[in-house]
């Protein structure tokens, strides 16, 4: 048999822990997020992120030589890329780490300082190789006309996707204002994909959580993994987004497939049924009209063939999650085998690859989608 070229619609960069210190230390001081060497009384590498604090080495997979592998190959994109070539990976997706927790940050001013700082780093990152390395720029949502400024800026960067936070904040107005429509009418308008993926919203993020707080892990897990089905739903549905703006493309990043089976279920009820009982109107359409605006990321989901009467194959995006603690390297192939490997081979070669070269026009290898007998 023959592997083939693999390409990670979700993956992930390590920002260095004084990006933003230097370049914005001297305007925020301590309020900037950076490494710090204890949290809630507990010695050791933290990340403050703003406004709560990882363990640097949690977020990180593997242990020993892995992880330091993992840690060269976030440093130094020549490393990536070798790590790629093992894994069979083409092309990846390169999302934030540490901007995704500091898309939190309750002071809006810095939260922007920061969205700026590290798209032009990330610009900078991927130009090591911008056809094997495309980043999505994160767009922190209060300001919209800043919104929109950097969403055109960042593209013009060469960054492939917006990134916004999950869920408007609690002070903000709600998405499905029309306060943002100029945003999703320029993101529309430049064929660009807004990303939600989870952290950046109002659940916390259970790496976040220490001491005897972990002891709540379960929970709050529940939380930050779900929060795509209400904004769906009460923002870009319910809310009209998508019926002002048909052609907006979002990409729910990291909240799997599988759920979108429950999700359908209950929006349909509530359409058809809850809704009228409550008196509320809308949406416009039929709930499963607007899965063609919506694309998948999974990674490892193995129950994919029972959500596919509802999800179109071509808008699942497979992705490693590299180098987070459930990423797939160095194994991607095999991991891909037992997930998917009740799919028919057309569609793990869309969900793996073709998906995602069409949705960000990847240039393909030479040789096509073929790697190497094996």
């Amino acid at each position: 048999m023959s592997e083939n070229w693999l390409i990670s619609a979700d993956s992930h960069v390590v920002e260095p822990v004084d990006l933003w210190a230097k370049a914005l230390g001297d305007k925020w001081g301590d309020a900037v997020p950076r490494e710090v060497g204890s949290w809630q009384g507990q010695e050791g590498r933290f990340y403050f992120t703003g406004l709560e604090a990882f363990k640097l080495g949690e977020l990180v997979d593997g242990e020993g030589e892995l992880q330091e592998k993992l840690f060269r190959a976030t440093e130094d994109p020549a490393v990536r890329l070798q790590c790629n070539d093992e894994d069979g990976i083409w092309a990846e997706i390169l999302n934030a780490t540490s901007m995704l927790y500091s898309m939190r940050i309750e002071n809006d001013d810095l939260a922007r300082d920061c969205c700026a700082v590290f798209n032009d780093w990330l610009i900078e990152h991927c130009s090591h190789d911008r056809k094997r390395m495309l980043g999505t720029a994160m767009i922190y949502m209060r300001d919209v006309d800043w919104a929109i400024a950097e969403l055109e800026r960042t593209a013009k960067g060469g960054l492939v996707q917006a990134m916004i936070n999950c869920d408007a904040r609690p002070t903000w107005e709600p998405y499905r204002s029309p306060a943002y429509d100029p945003f999703w009418a320029r993101a529309e308008e430049m064929e660009i994909p807004v990303v939600l993926h989870i952290i950046t919203g109002n659940n916390r993020d259970p790496f976040t959580l220490h001491g005897e707080e972990r002891a709540t892990a379960a929970r709050v897990s529940w939380g930050v993994l779900g929060e795509a089905a209400p904004v769906l739903s009460n923002e870009f549905i319910w809310g009209g987004v998508l019926d002002r703006f048909p052609g907006l493309k979002l990409v729910l990043s990291e909240f799997e497939v599988s759920w979108l089976i429950y999700w359908i279920f209950r929006a349909e009820q509530r359409q058809e049924s809850l809704g009228p009982a409550l008196g509320t109107t809308g949406p416009r359409r039929p709930i499963r009209e607007y899965m063609a605006n919506m694309f998948h990321g999974a990674v490892d989901d193995p129950y994919i063939d029972r959500a596919l009467g509802i999800v179109d194959p071509k808008t699942i995006l497979w992705g490693s999650d590299f180098p987070h603690p459930r990423c797939t390297f160095p194994n991607s192939h095999a991991v891909i085998r037992k997930a998917f490997g009740n799919l028919p081979d057309d569609v793990v070669a869309d969900i793996t690859f073709h998906n995602a070269a069409r949705l960000y026009d990847i240039d393909l290898p030479d040789g096509g989608r073929t790697l190497a007998a094996a």
